[in-house]
């Protein structure tokens, strides 16, 4: 039985466009639910963070095939408009010079404008007790699907694959232990292989471990992939200790063995890389420079991994 305080959710106050309801605050709840389910809010105080847009812009393109129209600011003004099982659904917590303005203030433009009201805002507590519980954040992401996005034009199977997979990677985010040993099916390949990407480039903070680049385009795709040290297929081990965030270009290098960080916390070049080849200086500068670490020693990568690189090196 699906529980009553999930009710709410059939009565949310949502706009229409292009003669179908807008998937605005659907999606942005879906983000939230994952967002819950995968441990990074704990609490009913949300974080406006990159994290959370990040996931609405997902849920957004998974729903309509477009992401740079999903307008996050949208939702996350008016959701306030709806109401909760024990009083309003969405409270953003405005500064303290700006609450006493609330009332008058108009639809930020940007994501940008909307923070600068507010960078966290107060989700009924009840609601996010229900957000808590495995099944039940089931049973409110095929409510919120069911209720707004069933239409010709949304894409269902890309919303349920999007949602099956981060709702399954959630227990190995809040476990990453589990990130190891062999995978039963691809079910399960894909939840791992989606906490493998979360928890490596949110541990380097969407930057590359060996040229320091860090971008985030406007629509919130980053620069950086995650890359495993030692192999998926020779280690079976998902855990981030096994990863590093990369650009592509070196992503590619490290998994044709031209480049290798070391246990020494050092990058090194191959030395079959001729150093005479001007086009090779993008390469060859890395030889040298330190391995960009995670701040957290917890996500460090694991001494062993880097020898089995830099014993597979090139030589």
């Amino acid at each position: 039985m699906i529980d009553e305080k999930l009710s709410c959710l059939n009565a949310l106050r949502v706009g229409h466009s292009r003669g179908r309801l807008a998937p605005n605050k659907p999606c942005l709840l879906l983000a939230i639910i994952c967002e819950i389910q995968s441990g990074h809010i704990t609490t009913p105080t949300v974080a406006i963070n990159d994290r959370l847009i990040s996931r609405y812009f997902d849920l957004y393109e998974a729903t309509t095939g477009q992401r740079q129209s999903a307008n996050p600011q949208l939702p996350l003004w008016h959701l306030k408009s709806d109401q909760g099982p024990s009083g309003p659904l969405w409270k953003p917590l405005f500064a303290t010079n700006i609450a006493p303005l609330a009332p008058q203030l108009g639809q930020p433009k940007t994501i940008t404008a909307l923070r600068e009201l507010f960078t966290e805002a107060l989700l009924d507590p009840e609601l996010f007790k229900v957000f808590q519980n495995s099944q039940k954040a089931y049973d409110a992401s095929a409510l919120l699907i069911t209720n707004y996005l069933y239409d010709d034009q949304y894409s269902q199977p890309d919303i349920h694959r999007y949602l099956t997979s981060a709702l399954d990677s959630s227990e190995y985010e809040k476990h990453p232990e589990k990130l190891i040993g062999n995978v039963r099916d691809e079910r399960q390949q894909q939840a791992r292989s989606a906490a493998f990407r979360a928890l490596v480039l949110e541990a380097y903070d969407y930057r590359c471990a060996a040229s320091r680049l860090r971008y985030i385009t406007p629509d919130y795709r980053y620069l950086v992939e995650a890359a495993h040290l030692i192999p998926f297929s020779e280690s079976q081990d998902d855990r981030p200790t096994n990863g590093l965030a990369l650009t592509p270009n070196l992503h590619w290098a490290m998994d044709n063995h031209l480049i290798s960080p070391g246990p020494d916390h050092k990058w090194h070049v191959s030395p079959s890389i001729d150093r005479l080849v001007t086009d090779n200086s993008w390469l060859l500068e890395l030889d040298g420079q330190s391995l960009i670490l995670p701040r957290s020693v917890r996500w460090q990568p694991e001494r062993e991994a880097l020898a089995w690189r830099m014993d597979h090196l090139q030589r």
